[in-house]
C-alpha cells in the first residue's frame, strides 16, 4: 500500500490564535497594568485641589489640606484632626509665597503643624467649612503661576503675575464700590 504522504501547515486560524496567545502572555508579563478596576485617580494639583478633597472626604465643621517644608509633603485635616494615612509628597516644586486676598500683598503665616510627635512649618493650608467655603489667598507658586483661592469660585482662578492679580482684585473691589 502506498502511503500518501499529506503535508501538513498551518492554516490561516491557527495562526490567528498563536499570534492571539502570544501577544496576550506578552501583555500580561511586561505590562505595567496592576489589572485594578478602580477609577485611576486623578492628578491633583491647585486647580483641582478643592473638588478632590470634597469628593473624597468627608466632614461636619472643617477639612484642612496642609504642607509643610519637609518634601513639601502634605497631609489632611478633619474637624482638627489630621489623618494620618493621607499624605501627598512633593506637591510643589518650591516653596509657594501665600498672600492675603487683597490689594495688599501681605504674606500669610501659618500654625505649626504636628506630625509623629514633631513640629513642622506649614507652608500652605486649603481650609473648607461646613458650607463648602474656602480660607482666601493668593498663592504664588514662583512658577510663574499665580492662583486665587476665593469662596466664590469653585476653581482658583489663575494669573501669570502677582501683580495681575492684585490688579484684578482693586478693580473688582472698586466695581462693587461704585455699585453702591
Amino acid at each position: 500500500m502506498d502511503l500518501i504522504r499529506v503535508k501538513k501547515a498551518f492554516t490561516l486560524i491557527e495562526l490567528i490564535i498563536v499570534i492571539i496567545l502570544i501577544s496576550t502572555t506578552y501583555f500580561l508579563v511586561f505590562s505595567n497594568s496592576t489589572f485594578n478596576m478602580k477609577k485611576d485617580v486623578e492628578k491633583l494639583t491647585l486647580l483641582t485641589l478643592k473638588e478632590y478633597l470634597l469628593n473624597n472626604f468627608e466632614f461636619e465643621k472643617e477639612l484642612s489640606f496642609l504642607c509643610i517644608e519637609d518634601e513639601f509633603s502634605c497631609y489632611i485635616k478633619k474637624d482638627g484632626i489630621l489623618d494620618k494615612d493621607f499624605k501627598v509628597t512633593n506637591f510643589f516644586k518650591t516653596k509657594p509665597d501665600i498672600y492675603e486676598y487683597n490689594a495688599d500683598e501681605r504674606k500669610v503665616e501659618f500654625e505649626e503643624l504636628r506630625v509623629d510627635n514633631v513640629n513642622h512649618n506649614v507652608i500652605f493650608e486649603l481650609k473648607i467649612n461646613n458650607d463648602y467655603k474656602t480660607n482666601e489667598f493668593i498663592a504664588d507658586t514662583l512658577d510663574s503661576e499665580i492662583f486665587v483661592f476665593n469662596s466664590i469660585f469653585t476653581k482658583p482662578k489663575k494669573y501669570k503675575s502677582l501683580y495681575e492679580s492684585t490688579d484684578t482684585f482693586s478693580v473688582n473691589q472698586k466695581e462693587v464700590r461704585d455699585a453702591f
